[in-house]
């Protein structure tokens, strides 16, 4: 019986690695195909079978999920009658934290997680030479693609650029974090394969700095996070990469002409340049975006004025109200298309709109748990010479870095091509320190059984 439990917890694992490489990769018109979902109620069959639902209260950060599901729960199940599917669509922002649960409860060998990791490096090989064709083809002819039929808004190839953004934020602390195998002399070997690899990065990142400004953001900051904690080993590689990105960005400028159009929009070198300042802080103006980022702004003042200072402090809305029509028309909106967005552009700012107050301290301090336990856990790693469990730590806190920072200024923990990827992280980086606990305590154990040898020899030999 253990041994079809254990094997069914592996097919599942590979499943939920296939569902992640489709929404890395596809993005939106693999997400609705709902294969995220149908693995979800699978991974919650299996995990029934093995009776460990106290899993929950074994750790902090998932019994902090398990507060936050129970308070979601609440405000989901009165307005089921009401709004149906549309209150079932909006609480998959925390349902999909099932995902960390899973991963946790399926994961307890480091051997897992290396075998994962080796797969995601061959996924690597392909993903990062071709996911900027692929983003480029859905914003240039995306539209005029057949559509999925049940879905309105997708095609076959739709493409988010902070989607994409957040996933080579990923994959480029990966490589850095586990580089190529060395030569029999101690360097490391210069592989065709990275090469490319950084070239489809470096080209991403430029297209999300032209498309995304959370996006570009969620690369940068994932980046700069790395090389502060490992400085002494990547700082010339970072400084590459920068200056090797702004020549490729100054090369794309001059070819192309003054006014250049992607899809709907048009941009040129000033547009595009006053974007990137305004992430510092700049003015919107000449960027396009001065619209809809005021838009947000008064939308999110809105829903802190209306929980801390309103009638919605401990409830929320609840979950299956549109919060744009409810709240949208008082900030001004934008546009139509922005309203049947239904959320504020912000994970945050949507929890605390639906759930109030209790719900959004739970949602702040699951993650702020789950950061600092990572950053622990790196510095342990680093202290202790164990170089894969700090990499492993620093790319897993790095890549939730990415997330959060992409989740704070786009539609992203609401879709399951980043909620379910952003969960998953959650639970690998639970599943990670778990593993790590239980091989320190093991060594220690060892060293206490070898002290405890060498005593009982020594008083022989007296």
């Amino acid at each position: 019986m253990a041994l079809r439990q254990r094997g069914l917890e592996g097919l599942w694992l590979k499943a939920l690695m296939f569902v992640l490489f489709g929404y890395a990769l596809l993005d939106k018109g693999f997400a609705y195909l709902f294969l995220g979902e149908f693995v979800l109620l699978v991974g919650a069959t299996i995990f029934l079978m093995s009776r460990r639902i106290m899993l929950v209260f074994s750790d902090p950060v998932l019994f902090l999920w398990g507060l936050f599901a129970f308070w979601g729960i609440c405000r989901t199940v009165p307005y089921l009658s009401t709004y149906r599917f549309d209150a079932i669509r909006d609480a998959v922002i925390w349902a999909y934290g099932m995902f960390a649960l899973l991963v946790v409860a399926f994961v307890n060998r480091s051997s897992q997680i290396s075998r994962a990791l080796n797969t995601y490096r061959k996924f690597l090989r392909w993903f990062l030479p071709i996911i900027p064709i692929l983003l480029m083809l859905s914003l240039a002819v995306g539209n005029s693609l057949p559509h999925i039929p049940w879905a309105r808004s997708a095609g076959v190839l739709t493409l988010k650029a902070g989607d994409v953004a957040v996933s080579a934020a990923a994959a480029a602390v990966f490589l850095m974090a586990f580089p190529s195998r060395a030569r029999g002399d101690g360097r490391s070997e210069i592989s065709v394969f990275r090469t490319i690899g950084f070239g489809g990065l470096y080209l991403t990142a430029i297209i999300a700095m032209v498309m995304n400004r959370g996006g570009f953001l969620s690369i940068v900051v994932a980046v700069l996070l790395f090389s502060a904690l490992r400085s002494r080993r990547v700082v010339w590689k970072i400084a590459a990469t920068v200056v090797l990105g702004a020549t490729l960005a100054l090369a794309l400028f001059v070819v192309l002409p003054s006014n250049f159009h992607v899809g709907k929009k048009s941009f040129s070198a000033d547009k595009v340049l006053a974007t990137v300042a305004s992430i510092a802080g700049g003015s919107d103006e000449g960027t396009g975006h001065q619209g809809t980022a005021q838009w947000r702004l008064i939308w999110w003042t809105n829903i802190v004025r209306e929980t801390f200072l309103g009638p919605y402090f401990w409830t929320g809305r609840g979950f299956g109200v549109n919060l744009a029509v409810a709240d949208g028309p008082a900030a001004g909106a934008a546009s139509i298309e922005d309203v049947a967005l239904r959320s504020p552009h912000n994970g945050s700012m949507a929890i605390l709109a639906r759930m109030g107050v209790p719900g959004f301290v739970i949602w702040l301090a699951l993650n702020m748990v789950f950061a600092i336990r990572m950053f622990n856990a790196q510095r342990r790693a680093v202290e202790s010479g164990s170089r894969f469990w700090g990499g492993l730590n620093l790319w897993i806190l790095a890549s939730w870095v990415a997330t959060f920072t992409d989740l704070s200024f786009d539609v992203y923990l609401e879709g399951p091509q980043g909620g379910v990827w952003f969960w998953s992280v959650i639970g690998l980086g639970i599943a990670a320190l778990r593993i790590q606990a239980y091989e320190a305590r093991q060594l220690q154990r060892q060293s206490r059984t070898r002290d405890s040898d060498a005593l009982i020899a020594g008083y022989a030999n007296a």
